[in-house]
């Protein structure tokens, strides 16, 4: 007796319908990963609170601005990716006491890449401020610069925080660059600096943070893949305040 075997045929939509499937998946489980930002540690959140010596708004952002007269120039700060812009307040209130107005720009999904042009709402809503300066962490300072790039003539500044430009595009600009970056950062190696490098203008700023990582350039906790700190994350907070507020100075008086 003869038995014909019959070849089980595969049905293309089946296939199709299969893929479909696990792509969605895997879309879906980076969209929830980004609608859960990281942070911010509960010890950032009383640094939002308004006093005698800053005042704080938060509605489309957080603005923290000096109680007194404010600067001229201020600061305009893009989050790190999947970061909740709240992370940032002790370091925008530090700059805020010493004198700087600044603001900390929530970001769709999380990412700036998503809203590299909000800076224009806080230039929009703020004509007394002369000048600004843009920054930001990680992806939120490679976002930053790329505004900036894009609009000539609207910053005096721009501040890397564990961060570079995407290209080398802002190599030959003439705009103030300051670069912050730790010592201990497990995301950016300390060979990588050096192979970064040719993306700054060559007249940037560089500050080393001995023992800072990368997370502690905001207070959200740790970050998968970065390497400890060996310094308190109030030392590093207060090292960065430190750099960004002489920079800012010396913005301002290239201004006059």
């Amino acid at each position: 007796m003869v038995t014909n075997k019959r070849k089980r045929r595969i049905n293309p939509l089946q296939i199709i319908i299969g893929y479909t499937i696990g792509m969605l998946m895997i879309l879906a489980g980076v969209y929830l990963a980004t609608l859960t930002p990281v942070g911010p540690l509960s010890e950032a959140l009383p640094y939002m609170e308004s006093d005698k010596q800053v005042t704080v708004t938060h509605e489309k952002y957080a603005f923290i601005q000096p109680a007194g007269s404010p600067a001229k120039i201020g600061l305009i700060v893009y989050p790190g990716g999947r970061v909740d812009y709240r992370s940032y307040a002790p370091l925008a209130r530090g700059l805020a006491e010493k004198g700087w107005p600044v603001a900390i720009i929530p970001m769709p999904l999380n990412l700036a890449v998503l809203g590299a042009d909000r800076a224009s709402w806080v230039i929009h809503d703020h004509p007394e401020i002369q000048s600004w300066v843009i920054g930001g962490h990680s992806l939120g300072g490679t976002m930053a610069a790329q505004y900036a790039l894009k609009n000539p003539g609207e910053f005096v500044g721009i501040i890397f925080m564990a961060s570079f430009p995407d290209g080398k595009n802002l190599a030959a600009s003439k705009i103030s660059v300051l670069s912050i970056y730790g010592s201990e950062d497990g995301l950016i190696k300390m060979d990588e600096w050096q192979k970064y490098q040719d993306r700054f203008p060559s007249t940037t700023r560089w500050v080393k943070i001995e023992g800072g990582n990368h997370a502690g350039f905001g207070w959200y906790g740790k970050q998968e893949g970065d390497n400890p700190a060996s310094i308190s994350l109030e030392d590093q907070t207060g090292q960065i305040i430190q750099a960004v507020d002489e920079f800012m100075r010396t913005v301002e008086n290239s201004q006059e």
